[in-house]
């Protein structure tokens, strides 16, 4: 390593270097971690482990501990997100030299690691030994069983006092999205989401006690996540969802029902956002059809 760079870690020390941290992200994955960040939602369980050099922050790689509830059964597992190297300094390894830190000091402390690649580092991440899989697309292109009713959803904003309340709520507290495959509640992970991702999608029911993230298309729904503290099922949430005009709705999850064999499941392999693991035999533990949800991702 360049004896006028150092490596950081940790919320603590990101602080003196935020702006500049913000910078790169914006400048190598187009966004913009000010609105979360400034709000106090970021806490310890998002880890970046960035270069600096001349106070300017070069690299990074972030790390994020969670607990996958995979048919039943808890893992503990690892996520890595937020790879990137200023466009002046590529080609210097700085990348390589964070993933072999990380892949040395935590690859024996979880179950597996896994994250998710753009088509442009697709050939990156196997060099330290993850494997690719598939995930799968979930859709529901019958709806003659579902027939729209009247509801009491409304679009919530994270800059109403109430709102952010119920949202902040529903962070910390709510069931699992699926039996299949979710993931424990991580107030840091949710509100990432609900500021950064989906600040425009965000609907709450009082009557069912429910938040649910979603976007019309024309004539297809988006259903992202719902957060709900009471049991639900997407049977009975469907119909105060859809509009007359709705011909297919969009799973970004594993739904727990079927829909009486109508819920269309097929391999849909995305170069774009291509989910990778760490050790390969962990894909074992996956089957044939399944899809991480959308909001599990960093």
């Amino acid at each position: 390593m360049n004896i006028n760079r150092k490596v950081y870690s940790g919320l603590e020390e990101l602080k003196l270097h935020f702006l500049s941290f913000n910078e790169l992200y914006d400048l190598c994955l187009d966004g913009d971690y000010e609105p979360w960040y400034g709000m106090g939602y970021w806490d310890s369980t998002f880890i970046p482990f960035f270069i600096v050099q001349d106070n300017k922050v070069i690299a990074n790689v972030s790390l994020s501990p969670m607990v996958m509830v995979l048919q039943g059964q808890s893992h503990h597992v690892l996520q890595i997100s937020a790879v990137m190297t200023h466009p002046a300094f590529r080609g210097q390894g700085l990348s390589r030299y964070l993933m072999k830190h990380v892949m040395t000091h935590f690859s024996e402390q979880y179950e597996f690691i896994y994250l998710f690649a753009n088509e442009e580092v697709l050939d990156f991440y196997p060099k330290f030994g993850f494997v690719r899989l598939d995930e799968s697309s979930f859709r529901l292109k019958d709806l003659t069983d579902f027939k729209p009713t009247s509801s009491d959803w409304r679009k919530l904003s994270i800059q109403n006092r109430e709102d952010k309340n119920l949202l902040e709520r529903f962070a910390k507290d709510h069931r699992l999205l699926s039996n299949t495959l979710s993931f424990e509640p991580n107030p840091c992970l949710s509100t990432y989401h609900f500021i950064l991702q989906f600040e425009d999608s965000l609907y709450y029911s009082e009557t069912g006690d429910c938040l649910v993230l979603m976007e019309f298309e024309e004539e297809d729904l988006k259903i992202y996540d719902v957060f709900s503290i009471r049991p639900f099922k997407l049977e009975e949430l469907i119909p105060t969802l859809i509009k007359t005009k709705t011909k297919e709705i969009s799973f970004f999850f594993v739904p727990d029902t079927d829909f009486g064999g109508k819920l269309e499941v097929e391999r849909d392999p995305f170069d774009d956002d291509a989910l990778y693991i760490y050790p390969e035999h962990k894909k074992d533990l996956f089957i044939e059809n399944f899809v991480f949800p959308i909001t599990s991702h960093y």
